[in-house]
């Protein structure tokens, strides 16, 4: 059986359409929940999209903000 949470991990560091570093994903029994902020609302339906198709994951929960660039340029180096 393989790990989903580094799976997920994998998927969203590769896909570059997602901010790397900015998404993160908790994995528990299959269920999804992203979180992060980023630039664009494209960015956010993709982190989605991606994790909903890796194997074993059953749902996904998308807490990911989407917030200006000068915005999330503060909340990266703020945080």
């Amino acid at each position: 059986m393989s790990d989903i949470g580094a799976e997920v991990a994998n998927a969203l560091f590769w896909n570059p359409a997602v901010s790397r570093y900015r998404v993160t994903a908790e994995v528990d029994c299959g269920l999804v929940t992203l979180h992060g902020i980023v630039e664009r609302a494209y960015e956010k339906s993709f982190a989605e999209a991606t994790v909903s198709g890796v194997a074993g994951v059953i749902g996904v929960r998308n807490e990911i903000a989407v917030r200006a660039a000068r915005e999330v340029g503060q909340a990266v180096f703020h945080s």
